[in-house]
């Protein structure tokens, strides 16, 4: 006796011991796996990097989503101060936080300059290095000249009586320094800015509050505690009556912003879903237990989904649990075919749902096949939503063969007439199916549809993907532009077994990447080695001066700045990595080096990226440098997986086949697929001309497509053109249609276009799904 022939109470019994586990299970989950949920787009792909590269990559992320930034203006600077200061002190209430608002004294002249000038002669700018190796005197002694007539720089100034060559005065002047807008006064660093007000510019000053949390700014709960004591301290003081107004970015902030939107969206989206699906219960089944039927099915359906979730993922993005809400639609369904059974069919009272646990299991498996298939996907928040959904649709599964036939006392007085329009749609689709085209016109179109969307615009970038609020992207910014710290997120990582070996390496790129920056690839970069040349580039520097000097190439100077001929005695030395993290200026730099596993890793950071094609081109001519753009690499990998779905549909459609082939056999199995196959390429054809555009959620909807689609033909060729089946088919394909139609109100671009493409599909296939009647073994 297998388990489909056990007595109701037995069926209960086991129902009941497996929730039990289940429970136990996810308590122990609960208590002992972490689990969180992270809100950035860019973590829902997976990118192939070398294990150096990802360990590197994966740091840099780290400090960076730790990092936060609040900076509190007044245009007197002492409110600036004072209400910096209340601000600081309200961060400091969240644990976790490390709040920094006394900073010590930036980098100053004299300082930098104290520095560099033991190492005699060790640094040269590569003009001054192309002069001295012409060994024109002319044109030496005018390079010279210009700089000591050069009013704007003064470096000329502090470093005239240690180094009258101007070697080191020239050095200084082709550096940039990051952070040159911040000044500090009293132990604060400040920035100011002009308001422009039609009639005259006024200054605001903006004080620094930096902010890093112990976990990362994706952890939703510190993301959550940050954004609420912010927004506290915003309401605290208003700014219309004080003046002061404050800017903020960091990943806490985004990720609160993204949590709130999703977790609107799912109590709205779920909501009114729930609801249009019981009010449709009501309507039909006339029966409020059928409505606590359907909810304790799509219940432990959750329950079901969220348990796999803690089980097999450590972290889960927030866009997974908006997704999760399409699941009450799927789930509905099993409740659905079996109250249809119950209310309007004669049924076994020991065994009642046994006419339909076949096309019950059938459906199971070709919907299952079809999220099952996402699991092996390379894009970790679609394997997301396929164990979320195939555990769920197991849970709804044994829910309705366990505990309905339980309950079939309760709902089942005697049999109930079916609806009237419910027969007059039956009686429409009798006679739309004696209109159907013939199969050359079918191919036809689905050719031209085919074609049609190889020749569509398809937009990979994962930005499109979520929006961000406008709020914040202008207070980023705007802090960017404060601070001056425009610098994109693709950088240069530049490799090396030593520090030397790491700054030789971006020493040899400097030549490529002027050329690149001439070629308009970019228009700024900043890298280390600007600073601090390798020992063999000092070395190599000071007999270039040595030698220049030997060959009178400063007698000029000399004779202009009325010096004495020295012979120079002294010993060079040179600057090395260690010392110069000493420095005064190193400091501005702590962002950009980085130590794992004894390897030395220089990160290049780069502004204003045109061509970053070209700009990887030219970088993978050099050992151990990688251009880090992750953006590209994650749109690059979408790309590749939206051409992989199409091997996806047809093992997806083969494997439908096979089952269809094997029961009705292999005309009447082709018949099956070429329905949802049709549906699937209207629906894309559709989203495409109303988006102008499609995206990987578009194509991923297209296996949605397919497996409710296979689910409703499933059940018109067991069953025929029947009323019931034509009822059952209706209520699962409006129940589906009122979450999919929610979806696609979605501030989330990927969210809004996924269930945009689902909504025209499921239209199609209950139009077309009918046709699978011919192939059925029988027609009640």
């Amino acid at each position: 006796m297998t388990w489909m022939s056990l007595n109701s109470r037995t069926k209960l019994l086991l129902w009941g011991l497996q929730l039990l586990i289940l429970l136990a299970g996810l308590s122990y989950l609960w208590l002992f796996k972490p689990f969180a949920i992270v809100a950035d787009i860019n973590q829902i792909f997976t990118v192939e990097q070398s294990e150096d590269v990802r360990l590197v990559t994966n740091k840099v992320e780290q400090q960076q989503l730790r990092q936060h930034v609040m900076l509190v203006g007044h245009k007197k600077r002492s409110n600036a101060i004072k209400y910096a200061e209340q601000a600081a002190l309200a961060l400091m209430d969240i644990n976790g936080i490390e709040v920094n608002i006394h900073f010590g004294a930036l980098p100053e002249l004299q300082s930098v300059v104290k520095d560099y000038l033991p190492y005699k002669y060790a640094f040269l700018s590569e003009k001054y290095k192309h002069l001295l190796q012409n060994k024109t005197a002319d044109a030496v002694f005018n390079y010279q000249f210009s700089l000591l007539n050069e009013m704007g720089s003064p470096w000329v100034a502090a470093t005239l009586a240690s180094d009258p060559n101007l070697g080191l005065a020239d050095f200084f002047n082709q550096q940039y320094a990051p952070s040159m807008k911040l000044k500090n006064y009293q132990g604060y660093l400040i920035a100011q800015d002009e308001i422009k007000n039609g009639r005259s510019d006024d200054k605001i000053y903006y004080v620094l509050i930096n902010f890093v949390s112990s976990d990362t700014g994706l952890d939703l709960n510190i993301a959550k505690d940050i954004a609420a004591k912010v927004n506290d301290i915003k309401k605290q003081s208003d700014e219309k009556k004080s003046g002061v107004h404050y800017l903020v970015t960091g990943a806490a902030f985004f990720t609160a912003d993204a949590s709130m939107t999703a977790q609107n969206e799912m109590t709205v989206f779920g909501s009114i879903s729930i609801i249009a699906t019981l009010l449709l219960i009501l309507v039909v089944y006339r029966s409020t237990l059928s409505i606590f039927c359907t909810l304790f099915v799509i219940s432990i359906s959750m329950l079901y989904g969220y348990s796999a979730l803690r089980l097999f993922f450590t972290e889960v993005n927030i866009l997974t649990l908006v997704f999760a809400v399409t699941l009450i639609g799927i789930a509905a369904d099993y409740s659905f075919h079996a109250l249809s059974e119950l209310r309007f069919s004669k049924v076994d009272r020991f065994n009642p749902l046994l006419s339909i646990r076949s096309s019950l299991l059938l459906g199971f498996i070709t919907t299952t096949v079809g999220y099952l298939i996402l699991v092996f996907t390379p894009l970790v928040l679609f394997k997301q939503i396929a164990v979320f959904t195939m555990a769920g649709l197991l849970g709804a599964l044994l829910t309705v063969l366990l505990v309905y036939p339980s309950i079939v006392g309760f709902i089942v007085k005697k049999p109930s007439v079916i609806p009237h329009f419910v027969t007059q749609l039956n009686n429409w689709q009798k006679a739309l199916l004696k209109k159907r085209l013939n199969y050359w016109w079918q191919a036809g179109f689905l050719v031209i549809a085919i074609v049609a969307l190889s020749m569509v615009n398809n937009v990979d970038d994962p930005r499109t993907f979520y929006k961000s609020s406008a709020s914040l992207v202008t207070q980023q910014q705007k802090i960017s532009e404060i601070l001056n710290a425009q610098w994109d997120s693709p950088y240069i990582l530049v490799a090396g077994d030593s520090s030397q070996q790491t700054l030789e390496r971006s020493e040899q790129l400097a030549e490529d990447l002027s050329q690149l920056k001439q070629n308009n690839a970019f228009s700024k970069y900043s890298s280390i080695s600007q600073w601090l040349p390798s020992i063999a580039m000092q070395k190599k520097s000071q007999a270039l001066m040595l030698q220049a000097e030997n060959d009178g190439l400063f007698n000029q100077l000399k004779a202009l700045l009325e010096l004495s001929e020295t012979q120079n005695n002294t010993e060079l030395s040179q600057l090395n990595f260690r010392t110069w993290q000493k420095s005064q200026v190193s400091h501005l730099f702590t962002d950009q080096w980085v130590e794992i596993n004894n390897r030395y890793y220089s990160i290049i950071k780069l502004q204003g990226i045109n061509d970053p094609k070209m700009l990887e081109r030219t970088l993978n001519n050099y050992k151990d440098v990688f251009f880090v753009d992750k953006v590209s690499a994650v749109s690059e990998q979408v790309g590749l997986f939206r051409h992989h779905l199409v091997l996806i549909y047809i093992f997806a459609l083969g494997a439908a086949m096979l089952v269809f082939w094997l029961r009705y056999g292999l005309l009447n199995a082709f018949i099956a697929v070429s329905r949802p196959a049709i549906a699937m390429v209207i629906a894309l054809v559709i989203s495409a001309w109303f988006f102008d555009s499609l995206s990987v959620f578009n194509y991923v909807a297209g296996i949605l497509i397919l497996a409710l689609g296979l689910d409703y033909c499933v059940f018109y060729a067991e069953h025929g053109l029947c009323e019931k089946i034509t009822l059952t088919t209706l209520i699962s394909a409006l129940s589906s249609l009122f979450v999919f139609a929610i979806l696609i109100v979605s501030s989330t671009p990927a969210v809004s276009q996924f269930g945009f493409t689902v909504f025209i599909g499921v239209v199609m296939v209950f139009i077309m799904a009918p046709r699978l009647t011919l192939v059925s073994k029988r027609n009640i």
